[in-house]
């Protein structure tokens, strides 16, 4: 249905798909169980079979990557799938037609992941995550100033109950089921969000960034549709955020997230 690739590995598509699916269809029937992972033409092989929609996930990569490391990515690709094309199984079963086609735009969802993934690899130690999660604390907390600081109390008591609303529906992600460090993300209107709890010893680091990444971009997108985009863009520019990261440009620049915090506190 998808296949993308990003190693020089001239394969049929058609072919391995077929071949891989076929060896984890033969373990079900002698084995009475699938292929979790194997050790195939020099490369480490990863199986996700979703029961509910009946899909293979497979994915693959040089044996330096772990076999966790390499499951836990694919599964944030199959929690994006399924919630994109077949989150219930009568809205899978009426949108399958046989048409790969339709499912071509999810490579573009693949691609920002694995640019996330090796762009987040460059944290090469727990000082350097502690050193990222610092500065999106910060970014948090100056968030936070522009809500108690700068908004009325109905445009503010409004504001939280959005926020406790999106945490409380966080809290049943299957992601943070799967990635119980993730549950250390928390929302008190008194103290504002606090990441710093999380410890990186006990969790996938790619996965923690991509969570507060994506949390920051939500609570921007709930202070804009409160206010409107210059009194927002105010704000911001009162908190400092912009001057806050350019004082991180390096580290931010390093992981490709200048730009697109800029962006996001800039643009309408």
């Amino acid at each position: 249905m998808v296949y993308k690739p990003y190693m020089d590995f001239p394969v049929n598509e058609d072919l391995v798909s077929g071949l891989l699916t076929a060896l984890n269809q033969f373990t079900i029937v002698e084995f009475k169980q699938g292929i979790d992972s194997i050790e195939m033409g020099g490369l480490r092989w990863v199986y996700i079979q979703d029961k509910e929609t009946n899909l293979l996930f497979i994915a693959a990569d040089s044996k330096a990557i772990s076999t966790d490391m390499l499951r836990s990515r694919l599964d944030v690709i199959r929690h994006t799938f399924i919630q994109q094309y077949a989150n219930s199984k009568n809205r899978w079963k009426d949108k399958w037609t046989g048409n790969v086609e339709v499912y071509k735009p999810f490579e573009n969802v693949i691609d920002e992941y694995y640019t996330q993934w090796i762009q987040a690899e460059r944290i090469t130690t727990v000082a350097e995550f502690f050193d990222i999660l610092g500065i999106f604390q910060q970014i948090l907390n100056l968030i936070m100033n522009v809500i108690e600081g700068h908004l009325f109390a109905k445009k503010k008591q409004r504001i939280y109950k959005k926020i406790e609303k999106m945490f409380k529906n966080y809290t049943k992600l299957e992601i943070v089921k799967k990635n119980p460090e993730l549950s250390n993300i928390v929302f008190h209107r008194k103290t504002g969000i606090n990441i710093i709890n999380i410890n990186p010893m006990n969790c996938d680091m790619l996965v923690v960034e991509k969570q507060i990444i994506n949390l920051i971009k939500r609570m921007v997108e709930i202070l804009k549709d409160e206010e409107e985009y210059f009194e927002s863009l105010k704000f911001f520019v009162d908190e400092n955020i912009f001057e806050y990261l350019l004082s991180n440009f390096s580290l931010l620049n390093d992981l490709n997230l200048f730009i697109f915090l800029i962006k996001l506190f800039l643009m309408k």
